[in-house]
């Protein structure tokens, strides 16, 4: 009896080992794979280039507010009532609009990153997929819902080289 008891235990012991002989993970950094893979960079370029264009426009409005702050600052004691009142109307209509203008960029700016994320995340899940059946791994994991991997498993790097060659063909 003590005998099949024996041989049943190292028998269901095995079982465990044979299976993580099966088992592969790995996690990635998606931030990494997208702030260094080349479909990353280009986006963030992109991105660059429009809040680049938005700094200048709002620039150009900011430095006409700050040229009629200081007319009225300069020149205001000296202006007749109405005229005063009337460019202190226009300093403060063009602030508003200015400040509308700054939320309406910033809102835009932040669409276009979140479609842009969304393009990137959606082709990144099909490289993924494709290296994960490739490689065989099991289980492919983001690296920000880990508290803790050995780096063995971080396969950031070939995640980005595999997403950078599918972008190249």
């Amino acid at each position: 009896m003590k005998y099949w008891l024996v041989l049943i235990l190292v028998a269901l012991s095995w079982v465990p080992c044979w299976a993580q002989d099966r088992m592969k993970i790995g996690y990635i950094d998606v931030r990494r794979v997208v702030s260094e893979s080349t479909a990353g960079k280009r986006a963030g370029d992109r991105l660059q280039v429009q809040v680049k264009k938005a700094e200048a426009d709002t620039l150009r409005e900011r430095q006409e507010l700050e040229r009629i702050r200081n007319d009225l600052d300069k020149k205001g004691p000296l202006l007749k009532e109405e005229e005063r009142r009337n460019l202190e109307s226009d300093f403060q209509r063009r602030s508003v609009t200015l400040q509308r203008t700054m939320t309406d960029l910033q809102q835009e700016l932040q669409l276009k990153e979140r479609e842009m994320m969304q393009d990137i995340l959606k082709e990144l899940e099909g490289v993924v997929t494709e290296f994960g059946k490739a490689e065989k791994f099991t289980l492919i994991l983001d690296r920000s819902q880990i508290l803790f991997a050995d780096q063995a498993v971080d396969i950031t790097s070939r995640v980005i080289e595999t997403f950078n060659s599918r972008a190249k063909k």
